[in-house]
C-alpha cells in the first residue's frame, strides 16, 4: 500500500515559521517517505527561497525523474505547501508510485509596491530547476527527465518553464550554466496570453480584464505602453514547433482564467505543429469547482489524466532511447 501525504494543520504557534511567500501556512505537507524539506535553492535580498523534495515510496533511487510543481495564487499568494492539499496530493502520490521524485517550490510573490513582478516569479521557478540540475547527484534526480506542472498562476509559470528560453531569465549567479529544458509541461487553468484582454472577458464575471497588468509591469499603461513585458509573460509568444509537449486542462465555466485561454494556445500550436494536448472539463470553474453541474471529467479522473501524462512522457523517452 503506497505511502501517502498527510496534512498537519498549523495553529497560531506556527506564525513565526511562515514561508518566503508571506502566505499563511495553513497546511504543511508531511510525506511519510524520505524527504528534504525547506531546502534553500536561492537567496534574494537576504530572503531564503525554498523547495521541498519528496522521494517515491519505494525509496530513493539514482537519477529519478522529477515532477516539479509550481503553486497558484495569482503570483501574489500561496506556497509550496499547496502540494499537500488533496487536489494536488493525489497527483504526487500517483507519479511517486512510478518512481518520480516530487518537488514543490516557493517563489517570490507580488505585493503592491514591493518591487516583485511576474517576471521574478518566472526567474525563481527557473532557478529552482537550475538548483536541481546543479545538485542532481546529491538528490538522486535526473535533470533531463523533469516534467513541470502548475495550477492557475502556477499553470502559466509551468508553461513558461516548458516553452520560454531560460537564457532570457538569468537568475542567481551561483546557478549560471545550469539551465534546464523540461521534458514536458502540464497546466491546469493557466493563462496563455496577456496581450489579448478579450481572453479575460467573460459573461460570468465583471472583473477587469487587464487585472493582472500591474503584476507584469508594476505600472499603469497596459499592453499599449509595455508590449514587450506583456509578450514576455505570455506563453503563446514562446511556443515553437519543437517545444516540449504540453498538456492544457481548462474548465469551460472558469470566471478567473476563462475557457478561451486553452484553445487560444492550442490553435497556435496546431498551426505551427507543436505538441499540445487539451482537455476541457465541462461544468468546471477555477480549481475544478462545480459550475453548472458536476465537472466532467471529475476530479479523480483529472488527477489520473495529469499523472498519466507525466509518466507517459518519461516512458516515451525511455522507449526512444532503447531503440
Amino acid at each position: 500500500m503506497m505511502k501517502r501525504f498527510s496534512l498537519i494543520l498549523l495553529g497560531a504557534l506556527c506564525v513565526g515559521s511562515m514561508t518566503v511567500s508571506g502566505a499563511a501556512a495553513d497546511a504543511k505537507v508531511a510525506w511519510e517517505g524520505a524527504s528534504f524539506l525547506d531546502v534553500v535553492y536561492k537567496q534574494v535580498d537576504g530572503r531564503q527561497i525554498k523547495m521541498d523534495i519528496y522521494y517515491p515510496p519505494a525509496g530513493k533511487t539514482e537519477a529519478a525523474p522529477v515532477l516539479y510543481y509550481v503553486h497558484g495564487g495569482g503570483w501574489a499568494a500561496g506556497s509550496k505547501d499547496k502540494g499537500g492539499l488533496p487536489l494536488m496530493r493525489s497527483v504526487f502520490e500517483q507519479v511517486a508510485e512510478k518512481g518520480f521524485v516530487c518537488v514543490s517550490i516557493d517563489y517570490r510573490l507580488y505585493k503592491k509596491n514591493n518591487g516583485i513582478l511576474m517576471r521574478d516569479c518566472v526567474t525563481d521557478a527557473m532557478d529552482g530547476l537550475r538548483f536541481l540540475k546543479k545538485n542532481a547527484a546529491q538528490y538522486g534526480i535526473d535533470p533531463d527527465r523533469i516534467v513541470v506542472w502548475g495550477d492557475s498562476a502556477g499553470g502559466q509559470l509551468a508553461q513558461m518553464l516548458a516553452l520560454a528560453d531560460p537564457a532570457s531569465f538569468p537568475g542567481d549567479p551561483s546557478l549560471t550554466g545550469y539551465d534546464v529544458f523540461p521534458m514536458a509541461g502540464m497546466s491546469w487553468y493557466g493563462p496563455t496570453d496577456f496581450t489579448d484582454v478579450n481572453l479575460f472577458k467573460t459573461d460570468l464575471s465583471d472583473k477587469n480584464p487587464d487585472r493582472f497588468g500591474l503584476r507584469i509591469t508594476g505600472e499603469e499603461g497596459g499592453y499599449a505602453k509595455f508590449p514587450k513585458a506583456y509578450e514576455q509573460m505570455s506563453p503563446i509568444f514562446w511556443i515553437k514547433k519543437d517545444s516540449p509537449p504540453l498538456l492544457l486542462m481548462q474548465g469551460d465555466t472558469d470566471s478567473t482564467i476563462p475557457y478561451a485561454h486553452a484553445p487560444h494556445l492550442k490553435n497556435k500550436a496546431d498551426e505551427i505543429g507543436a505538441d499540445v494536448e487539451m482537455v476541457i472539463v465541462k461544468n468546471a470553474g477555477h480549481n475544478w469547482r462545480n459550475a453548472g453541474g458536476s465537472p466532467e471529467p471529475g476530479k479523480a479522473e483529472i488527477q489520473r489524466i495529469t499523472a498519466e501524462y507525466a509518466v507517459s512522457q518519461i516512458e516515451t523517452t525511455k522507449t526512444k532511447t532503447q531503440k
